[in-house]
C-alpha cells in the first residue's frame, strides 16, 4: 500500500476510534450532565424529517460558501474564522470525553471547553496543526450528529449525501472547486498525505466530511444497538475506504468518497444483521 494511502487509512482510523469513544461518554453522560443534553441538534431522533431539514441546511451552506467565493471573492480570514470556531466547538466535545475519566460534569465541561479554544488558537499560530484538529473536530461533529440521529435516519441521511456527493463532484463539480479553494489554504476541512515520489511532492486529501459520515454511523448504532453493530459499520467504512484509496491513487482521478463509503458500510451492516450479531 502506498505510504501516502497509508497515511490517509491510519488518520481515518484514530478519527472513528476517537469518534466511538467520545460518543460512549456522551451518550453514558447524556440523561445526567445538561450540557450534555444541549449539543443535540434534534427532537426527535428516530423522526425521518430531521433527514430533510438537515439535507436542506448542506444545500443551502455549500450554495452559499460557493457564490461568497464565485461572486464575491470571499476573504480567506472568513474561511478562518469558521474553521476556528468548527475547531474550537467540536474538539471541545472530544476533549470533554478525556477529562470525565478524572473529573466531574462541572470540571469536564469547563476543560473541554478551554482546551477546544485553545487548541483552535494553536491551530491558528501552528498551520502543522491541520490533520490533528481535522480528525478532532470530525470526531466532535460525527458524536454531534450521532446521538442525534436513530440508525434509520442516518441511513436516509447518508444516502442522500451519497447522491449529493455524486451530483456536486460530476454533474455540479462545485464540490471541486470548494476543495481545491480548501487545500490551496490548507484548511483543516480535509485531511491531507503528503510524499515524495520519484523527486515530485505528491498528495492525497480526504474531506472530513467523509470521515464524519463513518462516525455518525458508529455513533447512532452505538446509542440504539449492540456494540459489535458498531464495530460491522466501522469494518465496512475501513475496508471501503481503502479500496477507494487505492484506485484513486493507482488511476489518479477525483471521485466522491461518499457513495462507496456508504455502500460498504450499509454492506457490512447488513451482514452482521444477517449472521444475528445484533
Amino acid at each position: 500500500m502506498s505510504k501516502l494511502v497509508f497515511t490517509l487509512v491510519a488518520l481515518f482510523i484514530i478519527a472513528q476510534i476517537l469518534g466511538i469513544y467520545t460518543g460512549y461518554v456522551i451518550i453514558e453522560d447524556f440523561h445526567s450532565n445538561p450540557y450534555v443534553n444541549a449539543i443535540t441538534v434534534t427532537t426527535d431522533a428516530e423522526s425521518p424529517a430531521n433527514v430533510l431539514v438537515f439535507m436542506l441546511y448542506v444545500l443551502i451552506g455549500a450554495g452559499l460558501m460557493i457564490v461568497l467565493i464565485r461572486k464575491l471573492g470571499l476573504h480567506l480570514i472568513i474561511f478562518q474564522v469558521l474553521e476556528f470556531f468548527l475547531i474550537s466547538t467540536a474538539s471541545s466535545i472530544v476533549f470533554y470525553s478525556f477529562l470525565r475519566i478524572f473529573f466531574n460534569y462541572d470540571i469536564s465541561t469547563f476543560g473541554g471547553i478551554f482546551l477546544g479554544l485553545a487548541f483552535a488558537g494553536a491551530k491558528v499560530l501552528l498551520p502543522g496543526l491541520k490533520n490533528l484538529a481535522a480528525v478532532f473536530a470530525t470526531a466532535g461533529v460525527g458524536v454531534i450528529f450521532g446521538i442525534s440521529l436513530a440508525p434509520l435516519p442516518v441511513i436516509l441521511f447518508l444516502l442522500f449525501l451519497s447522491i449529493y456527493d455524486y451530483i456536486s463532484v460530476f454533474k455540479t463539480k462545485h464540490m471541486v472547486e470548494f476543495a481545491d479553494f480548501i487545500v490551496k489554504k490548507e484548511l483543516a476541512f480535509t485531511v491531507t498525505s503528503k510524499a515524495v515520489i520519484a523527486g515530485k511532492e505528491r498528495r492525497i486529501d480526504l474531506g472530513t466530511g467523509d470521515l464524519i459520515a463513518p462516525i455518525i454511523f458508529e455513533v447512532s448504532t452505538l446509542a440504539y444497538m449492540p456494540f459489535t453493530a458498531t464495530i460491522f459499520v466501522f469494518i465496512g467504512a475501513l475496508v471501503s475506504l481503502a479500496v477507494f484509496l487505492m484506485l484513486v491513487w493507482k488511476k489518479r482521478i477525483v471521485l466522491p468518497a461518499l457513495p462507496p463509503l456508504v455502500f460498504g458500510m450499509f454492506i457490512f451492516f447488513l451482514l452482521g444483521m444477517l449472521l444475528g450479531f445484533y
